[in-house]
């Protein structure tokens, strides 16, 4: 009787050590619980940071790519967050511009991440993974924003909120032998054909014409009558990417000079005049003496992109003056008194000298 109890443990104890045991209870998770959120408001607007500012991912039809960012919460309280997906535009100045998914947007059945809800803790930065899984007649590029907002009590938490929320871009790029990059410079002008002081600003507008985002990036060099290359300007530093059928505008400023136009501010603040512009003053910097812009100065544009087979150049030129007159007024007032005052001094030794002859 001894032999049959023993013999009856070890085969419980041999079916419950069983490998196809293990894998039976290691594959029972229970159904994860949503995120439980306070029921006050949050005393302050959402202040969150995301780390890179945009993804940029490449893959082939049918082949998973996977990526991360980083989200750190700058309030002093935790934050209940989810995340969800919208449409990705870009307007002219390059910032993004989201709308909401329609049902056919396939996208959506592609995206993963492990986690859509969230707490954040104040200071904390949270690594989110994501991962791509185009289809297999996926081709050219996609554009939709990974948008991380609060979660309020009693909202749809299936829904997207557009507001208050903080979007990173997303760009994929699946490889497709139709794939056209293609880029046209539209405008390259400087904001004025005269300047009094610096800073002189230019401005340069790109037509995407292909059917691929792309990357245009490349300098400004700016020449004077006497000398070249006496400042240059990096244009898109921030490799901005600008999307098929879309316009985008990017601004430089020239401000290295002895003198230069600068924005009034109080403590910290633009100060503003009665009609509500910002006031400007001139300031200078005596350390820079030997930068005295005047005269005609001639800026160069030098611009490439790739189009999946090489880099390809844009060049553009435009011409602008800086005649600082209200100096040059100064200077020429100055000089004309200094003659005057000497003319009054040696008229009379002239006079005495012509008297004794």
């Amino acid at each position: 009787m001894k032999k049959v109890y023993i013999l009856t443990y070890a085969l419980l104890l041999a079916l419950i050590l069983s490998p196809a045991s293990v894998f039976a209870q290691s594959k029972t998770t229970p159904t994860p619980k949503k995120l439980s959120v306070p029921k006050e408001a949050p005393p302050s607007g959402i202040d969150l940071s995301l780390s890179p500012t945009y993804l940029t991912l490449r893959t082939n039809p049918g082949e998973k790519v996977s990526s991360e960012f980083k989200i750190s919460n700058n309030n002093s309280f935790p934050e209940y967050l989810k995340i969800s997906l919208s449409k990705f535009s870009s307007s002219n100045t390059g910032r993004p511009v989201l709308s909401p998914l329609d049902k056919g947007d396939e996208f959506v059945s592609w995206f993963e991440t492990p986690e859509t809800e969230f707490r954040l803790n104040p200071g904390q930065t949270k690594t989110i993974s994501v991962r791509l899984s185009p289809s297999k007649d996926a081709a050219l590029g996609y554009y939709y924003a990974v948008v991380v907002s609060r979660i309020s009590e009693g909202e749809e938490r299936d829904s997207a909120i557009l507001t208050g929320s903080i979007a990173l871009p997303v760009l994929l790029d699946v490889t497709s032998k139709n794939a056209k990059r293609e880029l046209q410079i539209l405008d390259f002008k400087s904001e004025n054909l005269f300047y009094e002081y610096l800073p002189a600003n230019f401005t340069v507008t790109f037509k995407n014409t292909g059917n691929i985002h792309v990357v245009p990036s490349g300098d400004i060099f700016i020449d004077s009558l006497f000398n070249k290359n006496v400042a240059t300007l990096q244009v898109n530093d921030g490799r901005g990417n600008i999307l098929p059928g879309g316009e985008r505008t990017f601004v430089n400023s020239w401000n290295e000079g002895f003198a230069t136009r600068v924005m009034k501010t109080k403590n910290g603040q633009p100060i503003k005049n009665s009609k509500g512009e910002n006031e400007y003053e001139t300031k200078f910097d005596f350390s820079k003496a030997n930068e005295f812009r005047f005269g005609r100065y001639t800026a160069h544009m030098l611009v490439v992109y790739d189009n999946g087979e090489r880099d390809i150049p844009m060049e553009a030129t435009v011409s602008f003056w800086i005649i600082p007159w209200k100096i040059l007024g100064g200077m020429i007032l100055v000089l004309v008194l200094a003659l005057v005052g000497l003319r009054s001094m040696l008229l009379p030794i002239w006079r005495k000298i012509r008297k004794v002859s």
